[in-house]
């Protein structure tokens, strides 16, 4: 079975070859795997021994990203995290725009080449189609999903 500590360390490289600082999905793996159901900013710099800094800039960037939520306990100061419960609508929703944006950008592109038969040219119009086929058949995955989940 694998360590906690370990297990948050594969979240984090996980995230961070899609983009994301290492840091931040260290945080997404210390709350996915938090013992406790609540936790807050103090508890993050001591699981994840960052500095403040660290923590604070990340925690930003997750819940701008919407990937966690920002919450609060009655009658406490502190300020609590956990992953966001939407945050696969939201991350499929936003990949559907980025894919729609570059199908979009591939699609001006072709325009320079319009009078050619090339195989870059062949090349850029199957790129072109495969994220118009995305664009198409992710929301349409997205509404199977939520129907059979709504099933159970």
């Amino acid at each position: 079975m694998m360590e906690r500590n370990e297990y948050i360390e594969k979240v984090g490289l996980f995230y961070e070859q899609y983009g994301l600082p290492k840091m931040a999905g260290r945080i997404l793996g210390y709350l996915i795997s938090a013992p406790n159901e609540h936790n807050s900013f103090d508890d993050l710099i001591a699981g994840l021994h960052a500095s403040k800094g660290s923590i604070s800039g990340n925690i930003k960037l997750l819940l701008t990203q919407n990937m966690i939520e920002k919450y609060m306990i009655s009658g406490d100061r502190k300020s609590y995290f956990k992953v966001s419960t939407n945050s696969l609508n939201r991350i499929i929703e936003a990949k559907v725009v980025s894919i729609t944006q570059f199908k979009d950008i591939i699609g001006m592109g072709l325009v320079f080449n319009e009078h050619q038969q090339t195989p870059a040219r062949d090349e850029l119009l199957s790129i072109h189609r495969y994220y118009e086929f995305l664009e198409q058949e992710i929301p349409l995955l997205k509404q199977k999903w939520d129907l059979i989940n709504q099933q159970k």
